[in-house]
């Protein structure tokens, strides 16, 4: 694999074994931090082979436990494909990982096939809706196909677009100010009418990397986004917040798809703000509903029993608990 001539001072063998062990458990002077994350993958990864047990063994735990944000960082950069590999290795379960490596770059065409055939919906959705990278890796098509995610209506776009064999489309320019705005917590905030002129331009692929790693600004709209893949794939950024998650619980705007994203998420689930969010919600689904009644206050169940915003079956439900509680009592 090729290295960045600057990377060579943290792994190469005639580097300080202190020094390279501080690099591998991010402990060097400024790291975290220190370089960009997209880099410090790199040099962990390669640091993973170190001949010094102690240091290889420090990289492959710091590469393991490496921060969710910053990895999806990471992914935004042009990794080699070999890196790419070990984090699909190390993060077989988390599907923004799969997204973002999906559209990076420089994945290898062995690995995108497989994530092709295998990914979640959002990489079926952003690699069905690239013509450039259909035109030009036409067995990309043929393992989406594949894809248990993939409907009847997307299969017969996918054939339609193989026996078309269209030329690749050319990319639009990605406005970089300003998306990087739109990343970065510290930048100053885009206004909106800004923020949304710049979405609507975004490809399907470009929404999804914004939907995983932009900052608030970019979160705000996204999760409205009549495209139920691109606003659920913004509950998977690993910065949004739970007040972001409890106000997605409460708007009738949500989707069921998100409501139900959010009931398996075991964190968000333990506050009670989100889970009267969830009740209240006419939107969630009377299973998810059903079994928040065990878990909110007697004042609460009263106030459920007698709305009329929910269905009549959860209202009744309640108002049975209720009836439980008081001859027990």
């Amino acid at each position: 694999m090729k290295i960045k001539q600057e990377l060579l001072r943290y792994i190469s063998p005639s580097t300080p074994a202190d020094a390279r062990l501080a690099v591998a458990r991010r402990e060097a002077a400024g790291a975290p931090g220190e370089i960009d994350p997209s880099d410090e993958v790199t040099v962990l990864f390669v640091l993973g082979f170190d001949k010094d047990n102690q240091i290889s063994g420090a990289a492959k735990k710091s590469l393991a436990d490496y921060p969710a944000q910053e990895l999806l960082s990471a992914l935004e950069d042009r990794l080699d494909p070999l890196v790419i590999r070990k984090i699909l290795e190390l993060r077989p379960e988390d599907e923004a990982v799969h997204i973002m490596a999906a559209l990076n770059p420089g994945i290898d065409d062995e690995t995108l096939k497989s994530l092709a055939e295998t990914g979640p919906e959002e990489v079926v959705a952003a690699l069905s809706e690239d013509s450039a990278i259909l035109a030009e890796k036409p067995f990309i098509a043929e393992a989406l196909l594949k894809n248990p995610h993939a409907s009847r209506t997307l299969a017969a776009a996918l054939e339609d677009a193989k026996a078309k064999a269209a030329p690749a489309a050319v990319k639009k320019e990605e406005p970089d100010k300003l998306l990087k705005d739109l990343v970065d917590d510290k930048r100053a905030r885009a206004d909106e009418q800004n923020i949304f002129k710049l979405i609507t331009q975004l490809s399907m692929g470009q929404k999804l990397k914004l939907a995983l790693g932009g900052n608030k600004s970019a979160r705000d709209l996204l999760v409205k986004d009549s495209n139920k893949i691109i606003s659920t794939a913004v509950l998977k950024n690993p910065r949004i917040t739970e007040e972001e998650i409890q106000k997605v619980a409460q708007s009738k705007g949500t989707n069921d798809d998100m409501l139900r994203q959010i009931s398996r998420n075991k964190e968000w689930m333990k506050s009670y703000s989100i889970r009267m969010g969830m009740l209240g919600n006419p939107k969630t689904p009377l299973t998810i509903s059903l079994k928040l009644l065990d878990s909110v206050y007697e004042k609460d169940l009263h106030t459920v029993s007698k709305s009329k915003s929910i269905p009549a079956t959860l209202a009744s439900a309640a108002r049975r608990r209720l009836e439980s509680k008081g001859k027990k009592s």
